[in-house]
C-alpha cells in the first residue's frame, strides 16, 4: 500500500473540525513535513457510548444530538465530494440522520455507528446521483470550479496550487473510485468496513485501492505536484 499517497489525500481533505467546502493544504514533497503515520480510526467512542445509553432510555432526540455534534461535519464534507454540490450534500446529511433516528434503536452494535452512519451517507450519495444522472445535471467539470471555491487569503500560494492540484485529480476519478479513496483516507474505515458498505469483498476493495493511488500519484506529479510525499 502506498502509504505516503494516502497521506496526501488524508491531510488534504476536510477534518471534523473543518466546515463544509473547507480544504486543507496538501502537505507534499515538503522537507519539513513529518513522516507518515498509520491509518487513525474516526470513532468517538466516548459519544457512541453516551448517544447509545440514551437510546436505551428512549431519548432518540438527546442521541441524536450527541451523534450530529460527532460526525455531521465529516459526513456532509464526504458527502459534498461525491456529489459536488454544496445543497445535496446538507440534503445528504439531513437523510443520513433522519434514517439514523428512525432505525438506531434497531442498531445491533456489530459495527461502530460511525461506520454505521458511513455505510447509509454512502448509499443517500449515490442514491441522489442517480436521480441526478437520470434528470441530466450531473457535470463534474462545471462544478469542479465551484467546489474548490476560492482559495483562503491566509493559506501560502504554494498550498494553494498544490490544494487545486488535489481537488483536480480526484475530479478525474470516476465516481466510484473517488468514493472507495475518500471512504478509506478521509473517513478513515477499514477495507472490511467500506466493503460491507458497498457489498464487496474486503480483498476487492484493496486491490481497488493499490490501483487507485498510482493514478492519484501520476496526476499529481502531471499537475506538477511531486516530490518525496508522493513518488514513493
Amino acid at each position: 500500500m502506498d502509504r505516503s499517497t494516502l497521506e496526501v489525500v488524508k491531510n488534504s481533505v476536510p477534518g471534523g473540525n473543518a466546515t463544509i467546502g473547507e480544504v486543507g493544504p496538501l502537505a507534499v514533497g515538503a522537507a519539513s513535513a513529518p513522516p507518515p503515520q498509520p491509518q487513525t480510526s474516526r470513532v468517538d467512542r466516548s459519544s457512541e457510548e453516551t448517544a447509545l445509553a440514551y437510546v436505551r432510555r428512549g431519548r432518540r432526540d438527546e442521541a441524536l444530538k450527541i451523534l450530529m455534534a460527532a460526525y455531521g461535519t465529516p459526513l456532509t464534507a464526504f458527502a459534498l465530494r461525491i456529489l459536488r454540490d454544496r445543497e445535496l450534500a446538507k440534503d445528504v446529511r439531513q437523510q443520513v440522520f433522519l434514517e439514523a433516528f428512525q432505525g438506531i434503536e434497531r442498531f445491533e452494535g456489530r459495527s461502530s455507528v460511525w461506520s454505521w452512519l458511513c455505510s447509509i451517507t454512502y448509499h443517500r450519495c449515490f442514491d441522489e446521483l442517480k436521480r441526478l444522472r437520470r434528470a441530466r445535471t450531473v457535470d463534474d467539470v462545471d462544478v469542479l470550479d465551484g467546489l474548490v471555491g476560492p482559495p483562503d487569503p491566509m493559506m501560502d500560494p504554494d498550498r494553494v496550487a498544490k490544494q487545486r492540484a488535489l481537488e483536480q485529480c480526484l475530479g478525474k476519478l470516476s465516481v466510484p473510485m473517488r468514493t472507495q479513496l475518500l471512504m478509506r483516507c478521509f473517513l478513515g474505515l477499514s477495507y472490511v468496513e467500506i466493503g460491507e458498505a458497498i457489498g464487496a469483498p474486503h480483498g476487492t476493495v484493496q486491490v481497488r485501492m493499490s490501483r487507485i493511488l498510482p493514478r492519484l500519484r501520476r496526476c499529481l506529479r502531471g499537475e506538477g505536484v511531486g516530490g518525496e510525499g508522493v513518488d514513493r
